[in-house]
């Protein structure tokens, strides 16, 4: 009987194993799967999501005011810089973005095949915000200028300062609270309803929180499924993380994840039951069936054991 507790035991530690690795289930400059990076100290910021990231040291690097991530075009006729305080928010958001697991969520796109015209697995829709949030990034704003067209989009600001480098001028640069009437507009508006204004705290989602802490967005929305893999971007099961420097692929346990990180509850992999199903194609999965077969056969042997 003791071994047959001991074997039990074996069993579910097996499914149990602690482990913080996901599938990230957006496809912009996302890795495949949540897990532990180290940032040195030339990464000033995204530094709160290291224990579990969707993104590199590098990509978290290139997430500030001279960043490299992302182009605003030509800044000939740009509007002034915003302050510091509101630069803040916008490199949060940035690093919600690129790092933050749980936006797989929210991911608009089902079928993310880059053939079709509109579909991507980059877009997310209508995640939720603490209005809290989104309150003091408004204040913060507010006095400060974007180019902005009729869609208030941030998306458009590369096509707004073309057009005042074409006329010459920097019509386009307005006020923030010119363009956006409140804290709830600019979220929604300059974002293309990426978000929404959430005033049920407990149902909304931050976009930073102190380095070293829990993750608090992993407590929001937990009944929340994954959507479906995209069928144009595999992940590799065994080998999910890739090495920055030399481009090789890392086993799950050297990257800190649980050798079976795909059959746990909250993987949003397809295997592990949760993640909403579809057709796809996933290196290494038959290291899953293996895990399976494997408490399988202790079962079974435990079953043998106990009749005996």
């Amino acid at each position: 009987m003791a071994l047959l507790r001991f074997t039990l035991l074996a069993a579910g530690l097996v499914l149990t194993a602690a482990q913080e690795c996901d599938v990230c289930h957006l496809h912009y400059y996302h890795k495949e799967v949540s897990s532990k990076e180290v940032f040195g100290a030339d990464v000033k910021q995204c530094r709160e999501y290291q224990s579990e990231s969707c993104c590199t040291p590098k990509i978290a690097k290139g997430v500030s005011v001279e960043g490299y991530l992302y182009s605003n075009g030509d800044q000939t006729y740009a509007c002034p810089a915003v302050s510091a305080k509101c630069q803040k928010f916008f490199i949060e958001e940035s690093c919600f973005y690129e790092c933050d697991k749980n936006l797989g969520k929210w991911r608009k796109h089902e079928d993310c095949s880059d053939a079709k015209p509109n579909d991507n697995g980059w877009q997310i829709a209508k995640m939720p915000i603490k209005a809290s949030y989104c309150d003091a990034w408004y204040d913060a704003c507010k006095d400060d200028t974007i180019c902005a067209d009729e869609s208030k989009s941030y998306f458009d600001i590369k096509n707004c300062n073309a057009r005042n480098a074409k006329n010459k001028n920097t019509n386009g640069c307005k006020k923030f609270s010119d363009v956006y009437t409140d804290a709830e507009h600019m979220c929604v508006a300059m974002w293309d309803n990426s978000f929404t204004y959430e005033k049920d705290e407990t149902k909304g989602y931050t976009m930073t929180f102190p380095e070293g802490t829990t993750n608090p967005n992993n407590l929001v929305f937990t009944d929340r499924n994954y959507p479906a893999t995209c069928v144009n971007h595999t992940v590799n099961v065994t080998h999910p993380h890739v090495d920055e420097i030399t481009g090789e692929r890392i086993t799950a346990e050297d990257a800190g994840c649980a050798a079976n990180w795909h059959m746990m509850p909250d993987s949003g992999h397809p295997m592990n039951g949760t993640a909403a199903k579809s057709t796809f194609s996933t290196s290494g999965a038959t290291a899953g069936f293996s895990t399976v077969a494997v408490f399988a056969a202790v079962l079974t042997s435990a079953a043998v054991m106990l009749l005996a």
